[in-house]
């Protein structure tokens, strides 16, 4: 947002030198001074300097800028659209993105084995919208953006990977609220935070 005002600053700005920049060239020319005032009036263009150096910057940081849209995800399935992606991805941010990339992946993995289980729903959205399922849909962290890093473990999730083991479920022991049924499940493997269980 902040980027987004920054450069309609900086282009409103350099509108402005320039219109005081081109008068007195395009105004009539009545004595020498303003010839003089005009070829020596440096800081008009010091300023148009800037201002080209704001607009340069933002672009910059826009492009550099972490979220959706900023990675290519190259895919080998084609079972999955851009939309699923996106849900795979922010579900991978919500519920773990203080997870190191490994735990990432095997989050993402978690709902793709899902989606392909026949005990679950068959698409990411269902998945992850399944009622009481995770915790991010209940909290609203869902809806946060998600990084490259989450779009990078998406599409590995997608293209195969899968730390999990084929796990089913994922869950954090010291924060599970139904962590009685959950440890009765087969344990696959630990991943930071996460045990991952079938």
């Amino acid at each position: 947002m902040f980027r987004k005002y920054l450069r309609q600053i900086s282009i409103f700005t350099l509108i402005i030198l320039m219109f005081y920049a081109i008068i007195p060239v395009i105004s009539p020319i009545t004595t020498c001074q303003t010839v003089k005032a005009s070829i020596e009036n440096d800081d008009i263009y010091r300023g148009m300097g800037v201002a080209l150096l704001l607009i340069i910057l933002s672009k910059i940081a826009q492009s550099s800028d972490s979220g959706k849209g900023s990675v290519r995800i190259d895919i080998d399935n084609p079972d999955y659209d851009s939309n699923e992606i996106d849900m795979l991805a922010k579900v991978i941010y919500a519920e773990a993105r203080g997870e190191a990339y490994e735990g990432q992946v095997a989050v993402g993995a978690v709902v793709i084995n899902r989606v392909k289980n026949p005990g679950f729903p068959d698409t990411i959205t269902d998945v992850v919208y399944q009622p009481g399922q995770f915790t991010s849909v209940t909290d609203g962290q869902i809806n946060l953006r998600p990084n490259d890093t989450a779009y990078r473990a998406a599409r590995d999730a997608i293209n195969g990977k899968d730390p999990s083991r084929g796990a089913l479920f994922f869950y954090n022991p010291k924060t599970a609220e139904t962590l009685w049924w959950l440890s009765t499940r087969e344990k696959t493997v630990v991943i930071g935070n996460h045990v991952f269980a079938k």
